[in-house]
């Protein structure tokens, strides 16, 4: 069992994270609980995202890794709740482009962020 080497998005080529099997196991674990706890009440990106700085991903990395992590969830969702969202058609053409312009904004806004700043800005140790 030995190192994995993990390419770092948004940096060069060159940059590589180091992480050991126990690492990827720490993190595998918190991800099982933390779909748990999202499958319950939501919040476990309280989890992961620690869980991801710890081992060495920068703070935007570890968080754009969390939001494509929870997609699917999404998506599952969207299909388990498929006729009450068909009762919401109205609603919804006031809340999909608020939900897309924000979400293209917030993304532009992270990504244009400093990976200092962030760090600062996030709630917790990052």
């Amino acid at each position: 069992m030995g190192n994995y080497r993990v390419y770092l998005p948004g940096k060069s080529s060159q940059s590589m994270l180091t992480l050991n099997i126990w690492q990827f196991m720490i993190i595998a674990i918190g991800a099982f609980f933390a779909g748990g706890v999202n499958a319950l009440a939501g919040g476990g990106t309280l989890i992961t995202f620690p869980l991801l700085t710890a081992v060495g991903l920068p703070a935007v990395a570890a968080n754009v890794t969390n939001t494509v992590a929870l997609c699917p969830g999404y998506f599952g969702a969207t299909l388990a709740q498929w006729k009450d969202i068909q009762t919401q058609k109205r609603r919804l053409w006031f809340y999909v482009p608020a939900a897309i312009v924000g979400g293209i904004a917030g993304g532009l806004l992270l990504l244009n962020t400093g990976e200092k700043l962030f760090s600062d800005l996030v709630p917790y140790p990052a």
